[in-house]
């Protein structure tokens, strides 16, 4: 793993330690994103389609890809969350990979990346994420990302402290809270982790991160410098708050 976002997801305390609480911390519903997808892969006449899931997570959305016809393979930087998605789906293909750093075919009618990308805070590591999850792309095959959008998750970085809890079972519980700073163009995170068995504390960990949301002027001159052919940009799909976006970009046809 050689980039910082891919060392995020290696050491990010719900990504790697605490990996079984990730569905229990994330709960956007996956039913929207999935509807959304799977709808303009129909359109594309791609369906059936040959998908990748870049930084899959859980395999919480390859699971209902699955569930439509589509054949998912997986990759992310976590052992630990790959490995959950691999046992979720268990006929998909699974690649511990650093996002900047793909070397798969160019095998795919679609490839999905949710989240990931407001991991790369470096111009060199954005670029190499975008050169990877396009060069993955057959021709004619569409991107889907999911990315915070700047100007709405500067609004939302207010400084005050959001929490959830996990009950985990066998009377464990992870006590989970963040808080979100706007800095110099970047969301600067603070996360504290509290596990608890049978009401004592048994660990308790912290993990500070920097994130960089996208503008969408960025983000369609990035991926039409990529060779994008058409980029579409809409609000966030099946998300709880407003500083998401749903994009969609295609590759073009051979010839």
């Amino acid at each position: 793993m050689t980039s910082a976002s891919a060392r995020v997801s290696a050491e990010r305390p719900f990504y790697s330690r605490h990996a079984e609480a990730y569905d229990l911390l994330i709960t956007d519903p996956v039913a929207p994103w999935v509807d959304a997808v799977h709808e303009r892969l129909a359109r594309a006449h791609r369906s059936p389609a040959a998908v990748l899931d870049a930084g899959c997570g859980t395999g919480r959305h390859a699971e209902a890809l699955i569930a439509k016809g589509h054949r998912v393979d997986l990759t992310d930087a976590s052992a630990e969350l790959l490995a959950l998605a691999a046992e979720r789906c268990p006929g998909s293909r699974a690649f511990l990979s650093d996002l900047c750093a793909l070397a798969l075919a160019s095998e795919y009618d679609a490839v999905t990346c949710r989240g990931v990308l407001n991991d790369m805070v470096t111009d060199a590591d954005r670029e190499a994420a975008i050169t990877s999850l396009t060069a993955s792309l057959r021709p004619g095959g569409l991107l889907f990302l999911d990315v915070r959008e700047e100007e709405a998750s500067r609004l939302r970085a207010d400084g005050a402290s959001r929490s959830a809890v996990a009950r985990l079972g066998g009377r464990r519980e992870l006590r989970f809270s963040s808080r979100s700073r706007w800095r110099e163009g970047l969301l600067h995170v603070e996360e504290r982790y509290e596990l608890l068995v049978d009401g004592r504390t048994e660990e308790e960990s912290s993990y500070d991160f920097t994130m960089r949301p996208w503008s969408r002027n960025e983000l369609t001159a990035m991926l039409r410098r990529h060779g994008m052919r058409t980029v579409d940009i809409a609000d966030g799909v099946g998300r709880r708050t407003a500083d998401r976006l749903f994009v969609v970009a295609t590759n073009p046809d051979a010839g």
